[in-house]
């Protein structure tokens, strides 16, 4: 039986001078395979320009994206107006690196190659003439060497994400609330996660004590930016549909998250279901924490920068939610 090869060559230049490529080539292990669902995320991964400037999570996000293929070469390069960066991986073994940092402000920059087959090479250019013995800031040289050396052992150890506890549990409140899978590569994944554990927090629903919200006075809206990084962890991932060893949540806590998510799905629609969720958001955080808890709906209006009437609408909806669980759980 032939062996079914495969090939991915993708370049993208951003703004500002931002250039990714990457190169994959491997072998098809399972003919059942999604291809398209693979090339869509792909897709996504390329033009999501806030990811690339982080090799690391380069490697490490097409090898979430591609782990269905068996890897037999895969080369990624990323530079701007400051960073050049390339890796090589010949069968997932690291076979080269380089990279060339520059900085305008101090005008010199460090450059590096690292061989499998004959070392590191590294090199300082300090536009001042002075060597490194002289060199002013020999401590900061040597802190960037220690970097550089971890950089390299961190990128040979590389390797597709692995769903955590808190990912599980993330993954099963997102399909009880929503009474949907969860697509990590979906454009306001983010929103609809900030705003879904924002609400759940007001009933007693969280996934821990690093996960607190604050509020961001710039756009009006409790976030928690350790969910915000887990969220942007799982972007490979795409669409979750099963997961192995997922993990069981307790009961109580189960049909509360169901009460929540069904209250507010009866007033949300796909519209503008990121819109609604934000303005229940905003309000129960700014009544709960920023507000006293007797603020009147004025207050609320003014705080929040929404209308009388969509504040009342939150309010409501929290009361008739706390109405619910009261009913089920104190009947």
């Amino acid at each position: 039986m032939s062996v079914e090869k495969i090939s991915f060559n993708t370049y993208k230049e951003y703004e500002h001078g931002e250039k990714f490529s990457f190169r994959f080539e491997g072998i098809v292990s399972d003919p059942n395979i999604d291809k398209d669902k693979i090339a869509k995320l792909i897709d996504s991964f390329v033009n999501e320009q806030r990811f690339h400037k982080d090799m690391l999570k380069n490697v490490s996000f097409l090898r979430t994206i591609l782990k269905e293929f068996e890897e037999n070469l895969l080369v990624v390069e990323y530079s701007d107006t400051n960073i050049q960066e390339i890796v090589k991986y010949d069968n997932g073994v690291l076979l080269l690196f380089k990279c060339k940092n520059r900085n305008k402000k101090n005008e010199n920059s460090l450059s590096a190659e690292f061989n499998s087959g004959r070392g590191l090479n590294v090199s300082i250019t300090d536009f001042d003439q002075n060597s490194i013995v002289e060199y002013p800031k020999s401590k900061e040289i040597n802190e960037k060497f220690c970097e550089l050396i971890e950089h390299i052992d961190l990128l040979k150890k590389a390797k597709a994400i692995t769903l955590d506890r808190d990912s599980k549990v993330l993954i099963e409140i997102y399909k009880l609330f929503y009474n949907e899978n969860p697509n990590f590569s979906f454009a306001n994944i983010n929103v609809r996660i900030q705003t879904m554990m924002s609400i759940l927090e007001h009933f007693g629903i969280s996934l821990g004590d690093d996960y607190t919200f604050n509020f961001w006075e710039t756009i009006k809206m409790p976030i928690s930016l350790n969910l915000e990084q887990l969220v942007n962890h799982l972007f490979p991932l795409g669409e979750i549909i099963d997961i192995i060893d997922p993990i069981k949540i307790a009961d109580e806590p189960r049909k509360i998250i169901k009460i929540v998510g069904e209250c507010v799905r009866e007033i949300v629609d796909d519209y503008n279901k990121e819109e609604v969720l934000t303005t229940i958001s905003k309000v129960i955080y700014a009544k709960r924490y920023s507000l006293s808890s007797d603020a009147n709906m004025k207050e609320l209006s003014e705080f929040t920068n929404y209308t009388l009437n969509e504040v009342e609408s939150s309010i409501r909806l929290v009361k008739r939610i706390e109405n619910k669980l009261d009913f089920h759980f104190h009947i």
